[in-house]
């Protein structure tokens, strides 16, 4: 009887066994339509019939287009932008960040942070935007003095926070479109109208030249370097961040709507 058992036991488990794999495997037979469940996919729009009116089709994914009639020339300078960054940009500020404490690069970011209130004043007053002139005019007038030329930033202690205005934001302010995506060398994805608006708001910084300080720093090599050192330091964003390999298309579609964005902010800032 006992010897019975034994034998039977193992009889039962590799029926079992069989049983349970014969199951898997017909199951697994009935889920085979769905193993490309992406291939159903369908894009669908309630108001279909008024976006397909005469029978046009629409490329649901047209909001990723950027109008970049350069973009063979933008590819050859992302790249060289890309293997720059790696190879020069970041090394320098991986350099800069270990030989200086973060005190002494808050104290950099905020005496090149103070020039910009020159620009931002001028465009803010162009757009008729009071409050924020006022508001950089005495940033510039209290950090420049009690603030040791922006090494201080004593406005922000009293409510006066830095608010960036461009001329390219002056442009669009006035309705004038971003123009062609381009890649700029060393600097990165811009457009006409940012192009135009950072050339603009360089000879504003020039032209009042505050304490001699622009004229200095944009005609002393060691001054440019250390300024685009701080550009970089200041810029969050690296090219290595991103392994997509629609790299250049994810970069141009992030930055142009970025500055729909910061434009939109901008104008919805009260007067």
């Amino acid at each position: 009887m006992v010897t019975s058992l034994k034998v039977r036991k193992p009889i039962w488990l590799l029926a079992f066994i069989l049983t349970s794999v014969f199951t898997v495997q017909v199951n697994s037979v009935e889920r085979l339509t769905y193993t490309n469940p992406l291939n159903q996919l369908k894009y669908h729009d309630k108001n279909d019939a008024l976006l397909n009116q005469g029978n046009e089709q629409q490329d649901p994914l047209s909001f990723l287009d950027v109008y970049d009639p350069l973009e063979s020339l933008n590819r050859y300078v992302f790249y060289f932008d890309r293997v720059m960054d790696k190879n020069l940009l970041k090394p320098a500020v991986n350099l800069y960040k270990t030989i200086t404490p973060v005190f002494v690069r808050s104290r950099v970011s905020g005496f090149f942070q103070n020039l910009q209130e020159i620009p931002s004043g001028v465009n803010s007053l162009l757009q008729f935007k009071m409050k924020q002139t006022i508001s950089a005019a005495f940033r510039l007038a209290i950090n420049s003095t009690v603030g040791v030329f922006g090494l201080f930033d004593p406005a922000s202690a009293i409510g006066l926070h830095h608010r960036h205005n461009s001329f390219a934001n002056t442009l669009a302010f006035y309705g004038v479109g971003s123009g062609a995506y381009l890649m700029i060398p060393l600097i990165g994805p811009s457009s006409v109208r940012d192009l135009a608006g950072m050339v603009v708001d360089q000879q504003l910084e020039s032209q009042i030249n505050l304490g001699s300080i622009p004229e200095v720093i944009f005609h002393q090599p060691e001054w440019l370097v250390l300024y685009g050192i701080n550009y970089r330091y200041t810029t969050s964003i690296s090219y290595s961040d991103f392994s997509s390999p629609f790299l250049y298309d994810l970069i141009r579609f992030l930055y142009t709507r970025k500055r729909d964005l910061e434009i939109m902010v901008v104008d919805d800032q009260p007067f």
